[in-house]
């Protein structure tokens, strides 16, 4: 099931897979994974899919993941240990009926005992700790200039990519001989780090600030309004004694007398 085996460290990575997929060199994801195929997930792991052909919006895994954290272009998890989780809990619930059941118990020991308790199981930000040697997850997605959506999750290790163990596609000897079709897949904004879906709206940008520089040379011959940027309105003469506004008025004679206009 898997279509790839390896790292996926940059955007062109991922879209050397989405490309390959797209020429058939690599087979996209056509389904949610079962419990059988999910056991297999490891370090290395790389699925693509489109998700209007598989159906698949929201990729399921069966695994326990910290909230996301945005690298470049990629939302990225770690697997959390969901044994330590549930002790957790126990060992929470228990300090809790003991000290409401018994009041001998001094401030100085509970604290002491959380202490020991927190340095023995660290926790993120979810309220469980990492699974030691756990895997990290990364997402990636895009829409084509066709309105295709399509996604990439990637699965490894850090002691796998730290070895390099793990081959990226753009140093594959057949996957790296890809060259990405220009205009198909929206240009991304290395400075972006919202994820994937963010191109799409680079793009977008890209395209409304040129229409907003490139003005007509005879602005007279078009219908539509037009923002003029103000470097280019000319300044004009106001007379002193036109000013509607009373306070105006005070304001400006005011800073007349101060700078002996």
């Amino acid at each position: 099931m898997d279509t790839f085996i390896g790292h996926i460290k940059t955007p062109q990575d991922a879209l050397i897979i989405f490309e390959a997929c797209r020429r058939g060199q690599l087979n996209r994801v056509q389904r949610r994974l079962s419990s059988k195929e999910r056991v297999h997930i490891t370090s290395g792991s790389v699925f693509a899919w489109d998700e209007r052909e598989a159906g698949v919006r929201r990729w399921t895994d069966g695994r326990t993941w910290s909230p996301s954290r945005v690298l470049g272009s990629f939302l990225t998890y770690r697997e959390l240990n969901t044994k330590h989780r549930r002790r957790h809990l126990s060992i929470s619930s228990s300090i809790s009926s003991s000290s409401s059941s018994s009041s001998s118990l001094s401030s100085s020991s509970s604290s002491l005992n959380k202490a020991n308790h927190a340095s023995q199981y660290p926790r993120s930000s979810a309220g469980c700790s990492y699974k030691p040697n756990g895997l990290i997850k990364q997402s990636f997605s895009i829409c084509t200039v066709n309105n295709q959506k399509i996604h990439l999750i990637s699965y490894y290790t850090k002691a796998d990519v730290a070895s390099g163990r793990l081959m990226q596609p753009s140093h594959h000897p057949q996957l790296s001989k890809i060259s990405i079709p220009k205009g198909y897949y929206p240009e991304l904004n290395p400075l972006d780090t919202s994820g994937g879906h963010s191109a799409t709206l680079h793009s977008m940008r890209t395209e409304l600030t040129r229409r907003k520089l490139s003005l007509p040379s005879n602005l007279s011959e078009t219908s539509e309004p037009i923002s003029i940027p103000r470097s280019i309105l000319t300044t004009q003469d106001i007379i002193w004694g036109n000013l509607s506004c009373s306070e105006d008025k005070r304001q400006l004679q005011a800073l007349e007398g101060q700078l002996r206009i």
